[in-house]
């Protein structure tokens, strides 16, 4: 029984773990300068993404992999959200089970785009120089994409929350919010500039997925703090011992 909690306390406080990758991501990616004088790229600019590799791309490789890791671990929460929205929702559990689907093909796209990335930075020579911009922007597309996949795991998170009450309403509402920021990425293949696209707009990229970091670090951490009681009040509960049998006398 205290190794199944463990593993459930674990797998609640991995979404944790996730955001702290996240944020280290974003704290290397600052690290490049991105708005000086060899600019992050936006679409439109995709063929500038040489020349800033060529200056950061050890940085480059360390965000991917940030973000590699916490897409990996947000995976692991997922598992531990799914328990929860099942046991509270019921069967059949639909809204559960489109929830840990949804969330499943974003992360998948998300990780097919950081091979993408991950691609660029290995091609250097002059000859491969030519297919970085292409890479760069099917790297940014399908990061874009596996965003407005996630709408529909917040769609059903949120529906699960606020009509079975397994998590705190307020998480449901912020499950709302995030998935229609979420939607957003789908409007990213019509814009290669501006708020909207998909390698730096505010709309794009950025809001959707703040939304995804600070939802996912709140619902961990609320789902982490109620394992960790249930946890508690199991072993207070727990049933002594049986009582040793009382020997017989000795004298008859």
């Amino acid at each position: 029984m205290t190794e199944k909690s463990d593993w459930e306390g674990m797998g609640a406080a991995s979404g944790l773990l996730a955001a702290l990758m996240f944020v280290l991501a974003f704290v290397v990616f600052m690290t490049t300068n991105p708005t000086g004088a060899t600019p992050y790229p936006s679409i439109n600019n995709a063929q500038q993404t040489p020349a800033y590799l060529a200056l950061y791309l050890t940085r480059y490789r360390l965000e991917l992999l940030f973000i590699s890791l916490g897409v990996v671990l947000f995976l692991w929460f997922v598992g531990s959200l799914h328990v929860a929205l099942k046991k509270a929702e019921g069967d059949p559990a639909r809204g559960s089970t489109l929830a840990v689907t949804a969330a499943g093909v974003g992360a998948g796209l998300m990780l097919v785009s950081l091979v993408l990335g991950f691609t660029s930075g290995l091609s250097t020579s002059a000859s491969q120089a030519s297919a970085v911009p292409t890479l760069y922007t099917a790297a940014a597309l399908l990061f874009a994409f596996g965003g407005g996949v996630l709408a529909l795991f917040f769609f059903a998170v949120a529906k699960v929350v606020l009509q079975a009450n397994a998590m705190a309403r307020w998480l449901g509402v912020l499950a709302f919010i995030a998935a229609l920021l979420c939607l957003l990425a789908f409007l990213t293949p019509f814009f290669d500039t501006g708020v909207f696209n998909a390698a730096t707009g505010a709309l794009g990229l950025w809001t959707w997925y703040a939304a995804f970091v600070v939802w996912v670090f709140l619902a961990s951490l609320t789902l982490t703090v109620t394992q960790r009681r249930l946890t508690e009040q199991t072993k207070t509960a727990a049933p002594a011992g049986p009582a040793a049998p009382a020997t017989e006398g000795a004298v008859r």
